[in-house]
């Protein structure tokens, strides 16, 4: 069972989690620029979830396969909450996702994604009755308004020329399955180390993620294969599968859900960086007013000392 980490000073363990927390966010702001950069690929979403565990898969086998094998009685006693894990998180959030942003736009899809920190706090409200203080409401309403600002780019009639698109159920439905998948990780066996925990979740999720991408494959298009495919597949693949969702997971873990969450919303303020230093994108206002607001969300919520 997961510890309590609010109350006291910062300890280096949390410190930590909350490295890995904004590394996660920065590698997958970069799967933005290269969505960018391979835009006319249209790569089919179950392929791209398919191929990318497929890569990560090799990866984890050979960081800790022989590690994972020694567990595998530990694996068998927690068998149903790592086929749980699996499920929600490398099949339900990958899969939902991907076909919010082939769907939906880009901006809709995040905008939906900042609620996330609001989801995670009523699940802890709901299921284990863990009071929301009046400081977790105001960084939630920060953190939130920053992401805002730099999506629409400090015009808000960009809100009102919004539509709903079938697309945007998708995003809320894969925001709620990353909700679940945060607040799962509570509950993760302290005997199982974070790259044997990712190693047999992925094993788990292709055995699902298989048949569902022969399905695409037969009934909508095959994978492209090209350059930027390729790209795409290995960016998806190694750096964020491998990458970002282990130090996302490990970074909850060590911090908390509630804590983690609010940490969802750095995703603009890299995606907007990278796309300043790739792209050539000129610095914006709402590049900082929406990072600073970003940043004093997540303030209250660490400095959160209730017991």
């Amino acid at each position: 069972m997961q510890k309590n980490n609010n109350a006291g000073p910062i300890s280096s363990y949390l410190l930590s989690g909350y490295t890995f927390l904004i590394l996660a966010v920065m590698i997958w702001a970069g799967n933005s620029v290269v969505g960018r950069l391979a835009l006319d690929e249209n790569v089919p979403p179950l392929a791209l979830a398919f191929w990318r565990w497929v890569l990560a898969l090799f990866v984890f086998i050979a960081l800790a396969g022989r590690q994972a094998w020694g567990l595998v009685p530990e694996m068998r006693a927690n068998a149903g909450y790592l086929v749980s894990f699996s499920l929600v998180s490398v099949v339900g959030y990958n899969c939902t996702f991907f076909i919010a942003l082939q769907k939906t736009t880009a901006l809709q899809a995040t905008l939906i994604q900042s609620i996330l920190p609001v989801l995670v706090l009523l699940l802890g409200l709901l299921i284990v009755k863990t009071p929301v203080t009046m400081r977790q409401w105001l960084g939630v309403f920060f953190s939130i308004s920053g992401s805002l600002i730099i999506l629409i780019r400090g015009e808000f009639a960009v809100l009102q020329a919004l539509e709903i698109r079938e697309g945007d159920w998708w995003a809320l439905a894969g925001v709620f399955v990353w909700a679940i998948q945060s607040f799962m990780i509570r509950w993760k066996p302290e005997s199982i180390p974070i790259l044997p925990f990712m190693t047999i979740l992925v094993v788990i999720g292709l055995a699902v993620l298989t048949p569902l991408y022969i399905w695409e494959t037969l009934t909508y298009k095959p994978m492209p294969v090209s350059k930027n495919s390729l790209l795409m597949v290995a960016y998806a693949g190694i750096i964020a599968s491998v990458g970002g969702t282990t130090m996302w997971n490990e970074g909850t873990w060590r911090v908390g859900a509630a804590q983690a969450g609010y940490f969802g919303n750095l995703y603009p303020i890299f995606a907007g960086a990278l796309a300043i230093i790739i792209l050539g994108e000129n610095p914006q206002w709402y590049h900082g007013v929406g990072a600073l607001l970003v940043v004093i969300g997540i303030w209250l919520a660490i400095f959160d000392k209730r017991n």
